[in-house]
C-alpha cells in the first residue's frame, strides 16, 4: 500500500519549520520517519501535509559539559548510543538505547522523533524520565521547557501542542557514585518491549543515598515508583529489593493484543529485581 497524497515541505531553518507548523497545525513532522512512514504506507495516518525537518540547521548537535548532556532533536539514536562522551557520564543512555530497534532503524530514527511520538515501548521515554531530563519545545509564539515526567501523558500522547516542535533534550549531571540498570522483555529479539524497568542508585558512605525506578508499560505513561523511601539508608541487598517488589503488587498494567496486564505485572517484578541489582553493583563500582 502507498501513502495517501500529501503536500511536502522541507524547511532549512527552525523559523521556517515553526512557521509552517503554525499555518498548518494538522501537518505531521518528518524526522527519521521510522514510525510515521510505515503508518502512512498502511494509511493508518493520512496527513495532508508533511514538514520534513531533516535539513533544518542546528538541531543535530550533542554537547557534554560538566556531566550535563544536551541532545538536539535531530540527533540519530545510533549517534547517541555510540557517543563515548555521553556514555561516560550517562551510561544508561547507551545501555537502554541499544535495545531500540536495530542498527538500521537507529541510524535513521531521531531522539526528538522518538520523544514526540511517545510510543509506549520507547526506551527514551523511560530514560528521560528516570534521569530527570527536560525537553525544550518551540513554537512561533514561545519556547517552553518541560520535565520529562510531565511531557509523556500516555501512549502516543504528550504535552506537545500542535504548533510546537521538540528542539532539544537536556540531561542533568548524575550524582557521584551513581549506578544504573536497565532491563526489558519482548516477545522476539529487538521487538517492541512488552515491559521494561530502568533504575538508578547512588551510594554514599556505603549505603543508598538516592534511588529511582521507572517502569515502561506498567501504566499508560512511564511510571515512576517511589523506591527512595524504601532504599535510602540501606544496603540494597536481596531483602531491600524484595521490599520494592512487594510494593508492586498493586500495579494495574494495561491489557492489549500483545500481553495481559497480569503478564506485564509479572514482568515488571522480574525486570525490577534485575534493574535494581545491576544499579547497585554499578554504583559500587562507581565509588570503588
Amino acid at each position: 500500500m502507498k501513502p495517501a497524497p500529501f503536500t511536502y515541505h522541507a524547511p532549512t531553518t527552525i523559523e521556517q519549520a515553526l512557521g509552517l507548523l503554525a499555518s498548518e497545525p494538522e501537518a505531521r513532522v518528518l524526522a527519521g520517519g521510522q514510525s510515521l512512514v510505515p503508518r502512512m504506507r498502511l494509511r493508518v495516518e493520512k496527513p495532508a501535509t508533511i514538514i520534513d525537518i531533516n535539513r533544518v540547521v542546528g538541531l543535530d548537535g550533542i554537547s557534554v559539559d560538566a556531566g550535563a548532556v544536551t541532545v538536539g532533536a535531530l540527533v540519530r539514536q545510533q549517534t547517541l548510543v555510540t557517543h563515548d562522551g555521553v556514555a561516560a557520564v550517562h551510561p544508561l543512555l547507551r545501555e537502554a538505547g541499544s535495545y531500540a530497534g536495530f542498527h538500521t532503524t537507529r541510524h535513521r530514527g531521531t531522539v526528538g522523533g522518538s520523544i514526540a511520538f511517545a510510543a509506549p515501548w520507547a526506551e527514551l521515554a523511560a530514560t528521560t524520565t528516570l534521569l530527570g531530563a527536560t525537553i525544550t519545545v518551540r513554537s512561533t509564539k514561545a519556547q517552553r521547557t518541560l520535565a520529562a515526567s510531565d511531557f509523556f501523558l500516555g501512549p502516543n500522547q504528550t504535552a506537545l501542542a500542535a504548533d510546537e516542535l521538540v528542539t532539544e533534550v537536556q540531561f542533568p549531571p548524575a550524582p557521584t557514585g551513581t549506578g544504573f540498570g536497565f532491563h526489558e522483555a519482548s516477545p522476539r529479539y529487538r521487538d517492541y518491549a512488552t515491559a521494561a524497568a530502568a533504575a538508578s542508585i547512588t551510594i554514599a558512605d556505603g549505603v543508598c543515598s538516592h534511588a529511582a525506578l521507572v517502569l515502561l508499560r506498567a501504566a499508560p505513561a512511564p511510571l515512576s515508583i517511589d523506591v527512595a523511601s524504601m532504599l535510602v539508608g540501606r544496603v540494597v541487598d536481596d531483602a531491600a529489593i524484595e521490599d520494592v517488589v512487594q510494593s508492586l503488587a498493586g500495579l494495574d498494567p494495561p491489557t492489549d493484543i500483545e500481553a495481559s496486564g497480569a503478564h506485564r505485572r509479572r514482568l515488571a517484578v522480574t525486570l525490577t529485581r534485575r534493574a535494581l541489582a545491576d544499579a547497585w553493583v554499578n554504583a559500587q563500582e562507581a565509588v570503588a
